[in-house]
């Protein structure tokens, strides 16, 4: 019975993109590669954040869990999105903040898997559990 929607607009000027993304997504697209957003929010969520981001440009592929009816905690979540976005498992990176999300994507078979040790910059950094983990992008920047 929550307003999602307008309790995101309440907090949107918290809403940031994390350091070097813009040149982390810029330089895949340089390369060749293809980008999705692949989230669990809400989309209208979304639309708020990537108003306010303004990052929908930087990406092939912008998929809500919602359009699938599974989060992406749920294995079967990946099966669907192979269907609707082909990838080839074994060539996919999935840079994630959620163990459970990259839990169930390691279970599914994406082979290149990595933690973000602080999703939130204003919090400390997390448990990446067993997982390789960034501090920033900028650690992975293509060329």
């Amino acid at each position: 019975g929550l307003d999602i929607p307008l309790l995101k607009q309440e907090i949107e000027h918290l809403i940031a993109v994390h350091p070097q993304v813009m040149e982390f997504l810029t330089a895949l697209k340089h390369a060749g590669k293809r980008t999705a957003l692949v989230t669990n929010a809400h989309g209208k969520s979304l639309q708020i954040k990537m108003r306010r981001t303004q990052l929908g440009p930087y990406f092939d592929f912008i998929i809500s869990s919602h359009e699938l009816s599974l989060p992406k905690e749920d294995i079967r979540f990946w099966n669907k999105l192979q269907h609707r976005v082909p990838f080839e498992a074994n060539n996919t990176l999935l840079i994630d903040d959620s163990l459970p999300v990259l839990r169930a994507a390691k279970h599914y078979g994406i082979a290149h898997l990595l933690a973000v040790y602080q999703p939130d910059t204003r919090r400390p950094a997390k448990d990446v559990g067993e997982f390789t983990a960034i501090r920033s992008f900028a650690e992975i920047m293509p060329g």
